[in-house]
């Protein structure tokens, strides 16, 4: 997947929050969905598992904490990172 088709999913889960708090299964289950498409993006794996590790909440999400990650994704699947040799 191409960095501005990943950027394209990573929007449309944006898009899709309402509210100031989010079920934490549905976040949950977006986070696994985004990890599969990243696919080869070792740099945006990383960071949603980041994310999986850190998720908030017993049943609910902040829909600011969601967000801000989505961010990091987003910025992430933008500017890749490069490996360093």
């Amino acid at each position: 997947m191409s960095e501005g088709e990943l950027a394209t999913v990573i929007r449309s889960i944006r898009e899709s929050i309402d509210g100031d708090v989010c079920s934490r299964s549905r976040v949950m289950d977006a986070l696994l969905d985004l990890r599969l498409e990243a696919a080869n993006r070792h740099d945006v794996i990383e960071l949603v598992d980041v994310a999986l590790r850190e998720l908030p909440g017993r049943t609910m999400v902040p829909a600011s904490w969601w967000r801000d990650r989505l961010d990091i994704f987003e910025l992430a699947s933008i500017n890749p990172v490069e490996p360093v040799s």
